[in-house]
């Protein structure tokens, strides 16, 4: 477990509870205010990069400008003196102090499949507050997407990472650096996407693409590359919101397809223009207005020229015909009782009552014949029409999550994800559908597809051994693995900053979704002690594989309290560190010097400086025998003598 840091005298940096592309971001805790915070702080394999340092700071002051609730706050800003090891200079690492939020992004949402349309309408109003906030501040945020924006448990909106923003008066560069385009390629403005200018309306864009991820499960577009998405934001249109989710109103859709233009000019030109939009589109029903008027189709008239129904003539008070007198019956016209019978009134009644029953035989007849004739031809049309939207259900088994989506979209089904272990499938890649494949379906059903996360168990691989920390990461989140803490041990071997080993160890089996430590190389060994080893002792030891340290060896004079061959002294202290493959210096004892046996070969002080006494007569007499006048003087007799 590596040590707890505490930065800047006040924030003690907690667990890892995120990832981004270029800084880890940390649970901490502000201990003079007594509050929890995130610490976002540049990767160490970033940190001498000056390219990611700029472009962190930048996001830094950016975050820094903007206080507004939907907007994740920034507290703090400072940098982290990393020591410099092997010879090379330490490096400042820049980090923040952020708001802590509490919750999931909205990618985290999407999948798993708790989206409304109402809850759409309601988090995007809140991305669009921020958005706006921002614009009126001169900053264009650059990279809205599902993965920036939180919604915490309150229900709260947070934007977060303003990465690659900047003041608007940066904003007239393109967006490509070394031919790469900076940005999400689903979310993409087609400025954007052509390495153009971009400004607010471009951010206007990217939230359009969010709004219709969250009303339809899926972006605008989708492709297999992110170069094939980008050119369908130039060039195509996105399918329809109502063919995928009918419940989307028409007014929603107005919505979308004016957010979603090519032409910046024909979006909307500020966030609050969007908002008000939305807000109208969804509770009152209102479609955005467009340039062209409406044409409406007036209630039906009746022409002034038509004539009167026939069957109630029109009366004149100018006719007077009706107020003229009956002609005269003929004298020879007898009233018969027959007459009488046509003109009794109880007789009469009887035959208009008979005939408002045939009539209204006829109607019933007429009504049941047309309504049977109408139930025909609408259940002959039904059946053509549901025999026209019939599809049936692809077999999208081992295609990667993408294309197996697409798959579906383009038969007409709504895919409906889920994610589940298997241990057959790899991971991202479709295991079947629900209902299976070959089955009839509608146009437009759901269908359930069922997404691998690989299998539930995993093996953390030994060839990590050695790779850099980014390397180690990205595999083992492909793993389904999260990194959990970072230290550094000593190795003999290992270069410096590249992975030694895994807690839980590699080559283990653990979990998915297991946390995982890593112990990367510190490129330097604990020396040992090695005084009081022989010689050969001490360079085993040093030279050893667990060490890979060199020897080099002087001898010193033994005074008498030394074991010949013994170490005595090594001029890198024991526990101190040393670089791999160092050179240690030992001290060794040599071997003491005995006095000789053999007289001759030893003379004393007093005979070193006069001489023997045999030496001395020798001479003498070598002397006065070399000299002849010397022995005829002493031959002849003195004149005393004489």
């Amino acid at each position: 477990m590596s040590q707890q840091r505490i930065i800047n005298g006040r924030y003690e940096v907690g667990e890892l509870i995120g990832r981004g592309g270029m800084a880890d971001v940390y649970l901490g805790r502000d201990e003079r205010l007594g509050r929890t915070v995130a610490i976002k702080m540049m990767r160490a394999d970033l940190a001498r990069d000056p390219q990611f340092q700029t472009r962190f700071r930048r996001e830094a002051h950016a975050s820094a400008a903007l206080n507004h609730p939907n907007i994740v706050a920034v507290f703090d800003t400072g940098e982290e003196e990393l020591p410099g090891t092997n010879g090379q200079p330490g490096v400042a690492c820049p980090y923040m102090v952020m708001e802590y939020v509490d919750g999931d992004t909205l990618r985290a949402l999407l999948r798993k499949d708790e989206v409304t349309i109402d809850l759409a309408v309601e988090w995007t109003e809140g991305v669009l507050a921020a958005v706006a906030y921002s614009h009126e501040n001169d900053i264009v945020h650059r990279d809205i997407k599902p993965g920036n924006v939180m919604v915490d448990k309150s229900g709260a909106i947070k934007v977060m990472d303003f990465g690659i923003a900047r003041a608007l008066s940066d904003s007239s560069a393109t967006m490509t650096q070394t031919q790469a385009v900076v940005g999400t390629a689903q979310y993409l403005s087609p400025e954007q996407a052509r390495g153009e200018s971009v400004d607010f309306r471009s951010d206007l864009y990217s939230v359009g693409c969010v709004l219709f991820e969250l009303l339809t499960g899926r972006p605008p577009f989708v492709g297999d590359s992110p170069v094939a998405v980008a050119y369908q934001h130039v060039r195509e249109e996105p399918p329809a919101a109502t063919t995928l989710i009918p419940e989307i109103s028409p007014a929603l859709e107005s919505v979308l397809t004016k957010s979603l233009a090519k032409d910046r000019e024909d979006r909307f030109q500020t966030g609050k223009d969007f908002l008000t939009a939305l807000r109208a589109a969804h509770y009152d029903g209102m479609a955005v207005s467009e340039d062209e008027s409406t044409s409406v189709i007036p209630p039906a008239v009746i022409p002034a020229d038509t004539e009167p129904t026939q069957a109630m003539g029109a009366i004149s008070a100018s006719d007077d015909s009706i107020f003229e007198p009956r002609e005269e019956l003929p004298e020879h016209y007898e009233m018969t009782g027959e007459m009488d019978a046509v003109n009794d009134p109880e007789r009469t009644g009887k035959k208009k009552r008979r005939r408002g029953w045939l009539i209204a035989l006829l109607l019933i007849l007429l009504l049941g014949g047309g309504a049977f004739a109408g139930w025909w031809f609408w259940n002959e049309a039904e059946q053509q029409r549901i025999e026209e939207n019939q599809v049936q259900v692809p077999d999208v088994s081992g295609m990667p999550e993408t294309d197996a989506q697409n798959a579906l979209t383009t038969a007409g089904l709504r895919p409906i994800l889920e994610y589940e272990h298997n241990d057959d499938v790899d991971r991202d890649r479709a295991i079947g559908t629900d209902p299976a494949s070959e089955t009839t379906m509608q146009r437009y059903d759901e269908v359930t597809l069922n997404i691998s996360l690989g299998p539930d168990q995993v093996d953390i691989p030994d060839s990590l051994q050695g790779a850099s920390e980014a390397t180690v990461r990205d595999t083992l989140e492909e793993l389904g693995l999260t990194v959990s803490d970072v230290s550094y041990v000593n190795s003999p071997t290992i270069p410096r900053d590249r992975l030694v080993d895994t807690n839980p160890a590699l080559g283990s089996t653990v979990a998915y979704g297991s946390t995982v430590a890593l112990k990367m190389s510190s490129g330097e060994v604990e020396v040992p002690n090695v005084v009081g080893m022989t010689q050969q002792e001490a360079e085993n030891t040093l030279t050893a594989d667990a060490l890979g340290l060199s020897v080099d060896i002087n001898l010193v004079t033994n005074d008498g309290n030394m074991t010949a061959g013994q170490v005595v002294d090594q001029d890198v202290e024991p526990g101190e560190t040393a670089s791999q493959g160092q050179l240690i210096s030992l001290d060794v004892a040599r071997e003491e010097e005995e006095p000789s046996d053999d007289p001759s070969e030893s003379e004393s002080p007093s005979e070193s400086e006069s001489g023997s006494p045999s030496e001395s007569e020798s001479s003498s007499d070598e002397e006065s025998s070399d000299d002849p006048s010397e022995d005829e003087s002493n031959d002849e007799p003195s004149e005393d003598e004489s």
